[in-house]
């Protein structure tokens, strides 16, 4: 009885080390699981981006020293320039700027990185929290945005050595009395685009007319160099590219009846509203056949009575 006394004892205890721990753990997790997300947005200047974060938890007193940060900034390659850094929250400079690298030979990469001095960062839970702005003293090459962790240039030492990325290290974002990089990814993605959509309209065919067929030419305007689209629901009628005086044009085949056909441009600057025009197809009756004038000669007999 004694035995069995002690062995309920001991099974409650553990039950209760266990759930002590199950706590423990959950609280740990839950800790850990805060963290900010950076974004980068185009202000209306249309020359000047603002770098901001958003956290996921509000901290205050010495939980705001931050120890380090970077942001990097991923923009098509060319000619961008980054100028005027101008800091809100912290001291940013662009330290390190790597162009077309062979891992993402198609675009450029600007690092940016707190300077070590331990500012006190406000982080809020409720808005965000602008860190610096610069602007671009070169011409618009497009869509501006912050690295990912999908992005094909990524640090691998030795053979890439220069430490792309993003981080963020502050004392309020700690587990188990150990700061983590709180980075947790990106907000407001695509709102950094000097570019303007390209435009696109229909022409011809006249919207409820009727064209002879089969073939048929589909022509409009579009915006100078974008690409363009012309489907009948599902199905790619033709693929072209805009010309420098704003034009497009394709030649289609289409079988007799009414048909809606829709255009979409895209460039740097994002896709078109689509355009559409409705018509009716009636391919002409041997279009080919031409009447042959043949001279007739017509002769009257005339019968007599017998």
């Amino acid at each position: 009885m004694t035995y069995t006394r002690h062995k309920t004892h001991s099974w409650v205890y553990l039950r209760l080390v266990c759930i002590l721990l199950l706590l423990v753990s959950c609280f740990t997790t839950g800790l850990a699981q805060n963290g900010i997300y950076y974004s980068v947005k185009l202000l209306p200047d249309k020359v000047t981006y603002q770098v901001s974060l958003s956290s996921t938890v509000g901290l205050s007193g010495t939980d705001r020293i931050t120890n380090t940060g970077q942001v990097t900034i991923v923009v098509p390659t060319g000619s961008f320039q980054v100028a005027n850094v101008q800091s809100t929250n912290g001291g940013w400079t662009n330290n390190t700027t790597v162009l077309a690298p062979p891992q993402s030979p198609n675009y450029d990469y600007f690092i940016f990185g707190l300077t070590p001095n331990a500012p006190s960062i406000p982080y809020s839970a409720t808005q965000e929290t602008v860190l610096f702005t610069f602007t671009n003293s070169g011409p618009c090459v497009g869509p501006v945005e912050i690295w990912t962790s999908s992005d094909l240039f990524q640090p691998n030492p030795p053979t890439q050595p220069i430490n792309v990325g993003n981080d963020l290290t502050a004392l309020g974002f700690r587990a188990n009395g150990t700061v983590y990089n709180a980075w947790k990814g990106n907000y407001n993605v695509g709102s950094a685009n000097c570019a303007i959509p390209p435009t696109i309209a229909i022409l011809s065919p006249v919207t409820n007319t009727t064209v002879a067929g089969p073939s048929i030419a589909v022509s409009g305007t579009v915006t100078a160099g974008a690409s363009v689209t012309l489907t009948e629901g599902a199905t790619v009628l033709c693929s072209t590219t805009g010309t420098g005086g704003g034009i497009w044009s394709c030649s289609v085949s289409l079988p007799d009846g009414l048909h809606t056909l829709t255009a979409i441009a895209k460039n740097s600057g994002g896709t078109s509203t689509p355009a559409t025009t409705t018509f009716t197809i009636l391919t002409p009756v041997n279009p080919d056949c031409k009447p042959i004038c043949v001279p007739i000669t017509i002769t009257r007999t005339r019968r007599r009575g017998v």
